[in-house]
């Protein structure tokens, strides 16, 4: 091998660690273990729509008869005694080979839309972890900023030195505060190396940092009737349980066909010492007399039934998640528009009590007003993050993996 395609090869999961979303996705896909074991029973699969469709290898046979026990080697006293070569071939009476070999092409479809399903999936695990670690460093941003305006040495001179009574109370209850930012730091760090793990479980990779965002795509713009429509055209899990379906429809057509059984034909060739040779020949099939196979095909009747049956299971769970999904969207979106008007009050209040600074205002009422504004900051951050992971709950639903 060329050293230069090695140490291509070498670094290309190096280079994996700074990707955009949709490289990490891509890359997912291609090393998942499972869409593996789904590739190779596709092949399993493929190989069988041949094997099944073909007749069954015909049987050789060869054979001496009646040996007798006083003379064994001796091959001419009866005229039994003969040395003989038969064949034997299973012929089929009707189109059942053909309808075995559909119903595993039907089964490749299946696998086919199980690979698509996983797909999604993965693309919804790897958004997901993209969005927490997104909003985990927003996060981060507004508590560092808080904590060092906490830390800074003269503002907290500045606020020992206010003429309050109560200054010194305030100011540890300002160091408890900003304990408590550091452990919110700390639980936000930890949902980072989640995500980054989450990443590795998924893709069968190792990722440093999160350099893309996850793009909304506005889903509390649509109407419900929208979302259903393209539920049932995209909904990869509502294709593969009507693959399913597919099936268990061909699986009756196969069974009714085994119930007309096939025959055999068997042709001999019989050799004789002192005597004329002779050829044979012989048909044989099985008697169904114990309605095996008409209850095989009843059976088949039955998971045809149960395949429906969980379909429109399938499609009713997913149209009622998608409603939810969607209602909760809209609320979420109201009581983010509820916290940005509170915003927008705090900030009035904050700029009201800097002017009033000069005057004598009070200084401890200037930080818990900085307080308010940090802890809107950070409802807002988590209301955005409780939209976009319901946002890519959507997109899962919706079967969208790009």
């Amino acid at each position: 091998m060329n050293p230069k395609t090695i140490l291509l090869s070498f670094f290309i999961p190096l280079s994996l660690q700074s990707q955009t979303l949709q490289e990490v996705i891509d890359y997912s896909q291609h090393n998942n273990y499972q869409l593996q074991i789904l590739q190779e029973e596709s092949d399993i699969i493929d190989r069988e729509v041949d094997i099944v469709g073909v007749w069954s290898d015909p049987v050789l046979k060869a054979g001496i008869n009646d040996i007798q026990a006083v003379h064994p080697l001796s091959r001419n006293v009866e005229a039994m005694q003969n040395q003989f070569i038969s064949l034997s071939q299973a012929i089929p009476l009707n189109n059942r080979l053909e309808i075995a070999s559909d119903v595993e092409k039907e089964k490749l479809l299946v696998v086919e839309q199980k690979k698509e399903l996983l797909n999604v999936n993965i693309a919804f695990g790897v958004r997901k972890a993209f969005i927490e670690a997104q909003f985990a460093q927003s996060s981060l941003s507004i508590l560092d900023n808080y904590i060092s305006f906490l830390k800074t040495p003269m503002d907290l001179l500045v606020h020992l030195s206010a003429v309050e009574k109560n200054s010194v109370e305030k100011y540890i209850k300002t160091q408890l505060l900003q304990k408590s930012y550091q452990f919110q730091r700390e639980a936000w760090l930890r949902n980072i190396e989640v995500a980054k793990e989450r990443i590795e479980l998924i893709g069968n990779m190792k990722i440093d940092y999160f350099s893309d965002e996850v793009v909304l795509k506005n889903y509390q713009s649509r109407t419900v009737e929208e979302l259903l429509s393209l539920l049932e055209m995209n909904s990869p899990e509502l294709h593969m349980r009507n693959a399913l379906k597919n099936v268990a429809n061909r699986g009756i057509e196969l069974a009714r066909a085994k119930e007309q059984t096939d025959f055999t034909v068997t042709g001999g060739y019989y050799q004789r010492f002192d005597r004329n040779d002779y050829v044979s020949v012989a048909v044989s099939f099985p008697l169904y007399i114990h309605k095996k196979q008409s209850n095989k095909t009843v059976q088949a009747m039955k998971k045809s039934n149960i395949q429906n049956i969980t379909y429109e299971q399938t499609k009713v769970q997913l149209e009622q998640g998608l409603k939810i999904s969607f209602h909760q969207l809209q609320s979420l979106y109201d009581e983010l528009e509820i916290l940005e008007q509170s915003r927008v009050k705090i900030e009035r209040l904050i700029a009201n009590a800097q002017s009033e600074l000069s005057l004598g205002g009070s200084l401890a009422h200037y930080y818990e007003l900085f307080t308010k504004r940090v802890n809107n900051k950070l409802s807002i951050n988590k209301k955005r993050l409780a939209v976009a992971l319901n946002e890519n709950q959507i997109d899962q639903l919706l079967g969208v993996i790009q």
